[in-house]
């Protein structure tokens, strides 16, 4: 089946001809390569080919739900919630031929402690484990982890703090990805990561290109989620993003990886073009596109002037940036996307009948700041869609005598060492950025909790909470929540935390994202996976003759 959001929530041209070679483009580089640092939801999906990890998001296109991986079944949890164990599937071995064991996903979640050497990636383990303090295998030694025990090497035992009913989807992540002890060189890891799915690295050039081949030490009868069609897949990286859109919809590449949507003009000609439509997918993606506000940066330390913000924005015009309803999105007037319970749609900050901003309520706000007159600041922002952004919010704050300076930094590094820095956000004051959010995984605690939870702010880059908001209740709340077994009662605390964090004025949302990808008409299995909102990397594969006859191929092809 193909056709407009074919690819939503169903197959579009399925099959299970293996062979040829994809090719991919994005418009910057990964994040990083080393599982426990990665944290961009198109990094993730990438990393499915190279790496297995204890449980994975499965591959039902119409569910979000995470299945055992490496794990032979969902953790067994004990009575109290405090204890889940996990039994490891025999069969999976590292692309040198090593059976993986429970020892080396315990040794990868030791690795996630390291912070002041392996920065980037989600901390979830630090405040659930009941760690005592551990600092990882650099500087408390290997095993040091106390709260991960390995009986014998196919059973992992984990304890926690307090009860956590998520913890299932925390297996998923990628740093759950094994790691062989002898063979990890810390910072240098991620640029030749040992690889346990059905690809590994033949060729990495930071900043230029990417280039997978299959793993012949990958059995896929050990394998539950990855199909592993095509025989090598690329990505070229650094291409700009009308470029890119251009070689894409030219039949260059096959896909863009990176999923950040296609800009303007690009949309404009496929929504124009029958036969381009055909070919294109506009899901609902569960990210938030937002304003982030920090409180570290003057005069943001004082709410008023943070409200004022809130109240000055133009928020049709800000949507019209984004995309334009419809096809960029819907007007997000609260937190929680709804694609998740919790969601109310309620706005504290109303900006009139037409959106445009409430004018006088901002003016006010400034007077209550003593800033009657306004004041200087800037917004950090990327290119693309996002710098269209900051230069709309601009104009917004200009009304009320806010002069915003737009600073463009780095895609790559923009969540490691640019806004997700806060050094540099106070180095650059960046008092505002145009930012995005999808779920970890697809629970409020997934969504809401890096973004608000003071215990997640990460002060040597790849911080996500980046107004470094820390409040007592919110970070009550969000434990109250989290381990509330009742649906209803969990609910109701998710909707607390977002009042909470809406009346700090510190997350001015601006749109419940709605993407446009874009399939080349030879790619098979193609689907939106519902947890991440992008297409689904592993399952991709080639029609025709461009892929070898079904069960041609063996798994060294392209290894010679």
């Amino acid at each position: 089946m193909t056709g407009w959001n074919a690819a939503v929530g169903r197959i579009a041209n399925p099959s299970t001809r293996r062979g040829g070679h994809i090719r991919t483009v994005a418009s910057a580089d990964v994040d990083s390569l080393d599982p426990a640092r990665t944290y961009y939801v198109w990094s993730w999906l990438l990393q499915r080919t190279m790496h297995r990890t204890l449980m994975a998001f499965g591959t039902d296109p119409a569910a979000p739900g995470v299945v055992p991986d490496l794990a032979e079944a969902p953790g067994a949890v004990s009575r109290s919630g405090l204890t889940w164990t996990y039994r490891i599937r025999s069969g999976a071995r590292f692309e040198t031929g090593e059976e993986i064991t429970a020892y080396d996903i315990k040794y990868a979640m030791e690795r996630v402690f390291a912070q002041d050497t392996l920065p980037g990636g989600p901390t979830y383990l630090l405040d659930l484990l009941d760690h005592g303090g551990y600092r990882g295998p650099y500087r408390d030694g290997a095993d040091g982890l106390k709260a991960v025990e390995c009986p014998d090497e196919r059973t992992l035992v984990l304890r926690l703090r307090r009860p956590f009913a998520d913890f299932d989807h925390l297996m998923a992540q990628p740093n759950t990805a094994p790691v062989p002890r002898l063979r990890d060189n810390r910072e240098a890891y991620g640029s030749a990561p040992v690889c346990s799915g059905p690809y590994r690295i033949r060729s990495y050039e930071p900043g230029r290109s990417l280039h997978l081949v299959r793993n012949p030490r990958w059995d896929p009868a050990s394998d539950p989620v990855r199909s592993a069609l095509p025989t090598e897949l690329t990505v070229a990286f650094g291409i700009e993003v009308n470029e890119l859109d251009d070689r894409l919809l030219a039949g260059e590449f096959h896909l863009d990886v990176e999923g950040r949507g296609i800009q303007h003009a690009g949309r404009d000609r496929i929504l124009a073009d029958p036969r381009l439509r055909g070919r294109a997918d506009n899901p609902a993606t569960g990210f938030l596109q937002y304003i982030t506000v920090q409180q570290a940066v003057p005069p943001f330390g004082d709410v008023h002037a943070r409200r004022a913000v809130f109240h000055a924005a133009d928020k049709a015009a800000l949507l019209e940036a984004r995309g334009g309803a419809g096809v960029g999105g819907a007007l997000a007037t609260s937190l929680i996307p709804p694609t998740l319970p919790a969601h109310t749609g309620s706005d504290r900050y109303p900006s009139g009948a037409d959106l445009s901003g409430d004018l006088d309520a901002a003016r006010a706000e400034l007077a209550a700041a003593g800033l009657p007159g306004g004041f200087r600041t800037a917004i950090g922002t990327q290119p693309g869609k996002f710098e269209l952004v900051a230069r709309t919010l601009a104009a917004s704050l200009a009304r009320v005598g806010i002069e915003a300076e737009v600073k463009v930094l780095d895609t790559a590094s923009y969540y490691r060492s640019g806004l997700g820095s806060p050094a540099t956000v106070r180095e650059l004051g960046l008092g505002l950025g145009v930012t995005d959010w999808g779920a970890d995984y697809p629970t409020e605690y997934g969504f809401l909790a890096p973004l608000v939870d003071g215990r997640q702010i990460k002060h040597g880059g790849g911080n996500f909470n980046f107004a470094e908001l820390d409040d007592p209740q919110v970070n009550t709340l969000i434990d109250e929540a989290a381990s509330e077994p009742d649906g209803q009662r969990r609910r109701v605390l998710w909707q607390r935390v977002e009042q909470a964090v809406t009346d700090h004025a510190v997350i001015l949302p601006m749109a419940h994202d709605r993407t446009l990808h874009y399939r080349h008409p030879d790619l098979t299995n193609v689907y939106v996976h519902p947890a991440f909102g992008l297409y689904d990397i592993q399952a991709l594969g080639l029609v025709g003759d461009r892929a070898d006859a079904p069960g041609r191929g063996d798994m060294g092809e392209g290894d010679a």
